[in-house]
């Protein structure tokens, strides 16, 4: 017996009556064993090149200087790693992203003492939208690296990885609904329908091992009357056994995926899959793999028993399985040594739970759960404490939570839909600015995702102005009128001019939000031949605002009473290349 969850359906004196299928996912072996008491410890942090952005969920491999793959981990919310070697010489760095550009740093020789690696990856997005599907009809084994199957194969291959990193690393216990189904002939109606619910397994399923699938078929036969069904698993499709005696091509998916196409070679004499892998085009995000039994008996009664494999990712970037079935046929001898199907056995499972090594349950199928990681002000790190992250579930009711101290943070147990999450600023609210709110979907039985950073007076005024991203090369301009002593100056006229041939168009708001979502009552203009003047009233905190102002602009602001008396009080200001925002302060005289 090569597997378990064993599922009869007997049915004495019949060709393939007895079915049992055998779904146990085996994953590869990538995770190292306990490390000897010499390893080198090679910590680290992935930054994105440029911007200095942690890059959260990143598979690092370390590999020897022979290539060989040493150890792997993935980054957590920081974008910091730890791996360890014990191997002497020259080491490198691989940092793999789905949707993204892989990138091998320069060798190193790994030391005791050595300080913390800081790689910076390249953003450089891959977008599968554009493949070429090839109209040839040729097998390719092993695509080349520039090919279309080949870069479709790598993104696919990165989930693929991850996921059976994630089994080996045993980081996860999971809560799984196995599904027994009995039905007709023609697989439309339920004749019988049995479930299970087993907690605390190590994985959804595993497979024989693929050297024995390949030799041997991924049907193969037990006794007189058995049959055994194979589903294929992250270890077989990585395997160099499955690559090397499978082809593979690209296909059109249509509705934002695109796929890959995998089916046995013309040489292959025994029971196999072929199938394809669905990736999301935007994102390239492995989503499920689709695939049917051929080189069965040629009979229609047989036909190609199909099934299917979808994932899903956790909240620290690993991959897991999160649904799988497989249609069996069921079959009675007929006349003279035929064979006549007479239903069919659906058998599957499903995710319901999965929980952390801390006991947490980090993903549920009847709940959507939110995952985000908190960066400081300047987007660059941690911030330097814990942050607490607000999500208004039904306002004005506010539920916290506080970061770990990478930054990151998880919801759990939501409702489906739309969620509002925003990071409490005293000194914002202190100013009567709104902190910025961020709106995150969410889905039952999946992780969302949200990255946060602590928000400044430049965020707030960009959240007024309608969000980021703003037009590349402006910034906000906020005025702010006063008293002398300080008190806010509310309904005085404000008269903005600047020369039009920078182009500029009139502002959309006329003061930021306040922290009960107020804004300013909008602006009126007046165009003559050589400049723009824009006029407004100072709501009761004494604010005006200009959104998306060019670099380099030079706005002349005049303050007067809103009755006209008295002299105006004029200012000049000035918007520097590459600020983030201009806050100025006019006061009135008396």
């Amino acid at each position: 017996m090569k597997g378990a969850n064993r599922v009869t359906d007997p049915c004495p004196g019949a060709y393939y009556s007895g079915v049992r299928a055998t779904f146990l996912l085996l994953f590869l072996l990538i995770g190292l064993g306990p490390a000897p008491a010499a390893a080198q410890p090679v910590p680290g942090v992935v930054v994105e090149e440029g911007t200095g952005v942690p890059v959260t969920g990143a598979m690092v491999l370390l590999l020897d200087v022979e290539g060989n793959q040493v150890d792997q981990s993935l980054t957590d919310g920081a974008g910091r790693f730890q791996l360890e070697t014990s191997r002497p010489g020259p080491h490198t760095v691989t940092v793999e992203r789905i949707g993204y550009a892989s990138f091998s740093g320069d060798p190193f020789t790994p030391a005791a003492g050595a300080e913390e690696m800081r790689i910076a990856v390249p953003f450089e997005a891959i977008r599968l939208q554009g493949i070429v599907v090839s109209a040839e009809r040729d097998c390719q084994v092993r695509p080349e690296e520039g090919a279309a199957a080949g870069q479709v194969w790598e993104e696919a291959r990165k989930a693929l990885a991850a996921e059976a990193w994630t089994r080996e690393a045993e980081l996860y216990r999971y809560t799984l609904l196995r599904r027994v189904m009995r039905l007709d002939r023609d697989g439309r109606e339920v004749l019988a329908d049995t479930s299970m619910l087993r907690p605390n397994q190590r994985a959804a399923f595993t497979s024989a091992p693929i050297e024995d699938l390949v030799a041997e078929g991924f049907v193969q036969n037990e006794g007189d009357s058995m049959s055994v069904y194979y589903a294929p698993d992250a270890g077989a499709l990585l395997s160099d056994t499955f690559l090397d005696t499978h082809c593979l091509a690209v296909v059109n998916g249509g509705g934002g995926t695109v796929g890959l196409a995998f089916r046995p070679t013309p040489d292959r004499r025994v029971p196999e899959i072929g199938g394809v892998l669905w990736l999301d085009a935007e994102t390239a995000e492995l989503q499920r793999i689709q695939f049917g039994y051929v080189g069965l008996m040629d009979s229609p009664e047989v036909g190609y028993p199909p099934g299917e494999v979808s994932f899903t990712r956790l909240p620290d970037g690993a991959w897991i399985v999160k649904d799988w079935w497989i249609r069996i046929p069921s079959f009675a001898e007929a006349s003279r040594g035929e064979i006549l199907r007479i239903g069919h056995q659906m058998v599957g499972g499903s995710t319901v739970a999965v929980t952390d090594a801390a006991g947490r349950t980090v993903l549920d199928a009847g709940s959507a759960s939110i995952f985000g990681v908190v960066a400081d002000s300047a987007g660059t790190g941690p911030p330097p404490g814990p942050v607490v992250v607000a999500l208004e579930a039904d306002l004005p009711a506010v539920t916290g939570i506080t970061t770990s101290a990478d930054g990151s943070f998880l919801f759990r147990g939501l409702p489906a839909g739309t969620h509002i999450l925003r990071i409490p600023n005293p000194a914002l609210r202190a100013m009567g600015l709104a902190e910025p709110q961020v709106a995150v979907e969410g889905s039952l039985g999946q992780v969302s995702y949200v990255r946060m950073k602590v928000p400044t007076v430049a965020d707030a005024l960009v959240f007024s102005c309608g969000g980021a991203p703003r037009p590349e090369g402006t910034a906000p301009v906020m005025g702010r009128v006063v008293h002398v002593g300080g008190n806010p100056a509310g309904g005085v006229r404000v008269d903005v001019r600047w020369l039009r041939e920078t182009g500029y168009a009139s502002p959309p708001v006329a003061a930021p939000v306040g922290p009960a979502g107020e804004t300013g009552g909008g602006w009126s203009m007046e165009l003559d031949d050589s400049s723009v003047t824009v006029s407004t009233t100072t709501d009761h905190r004494g604010y005006f605002l200009l959104c998306d102002v060019p670099y380099g602009s030079s706005l002349q602001v005049a303050v007067r009473r809103a009755s006209g008396e008295g002299p105006a009080v004029q200012q000049t200001f000035l918007v520097p290349p590459e600020v983030p925002a201009v806050v100025k302060t006019i006061t009135m005289s008396r």
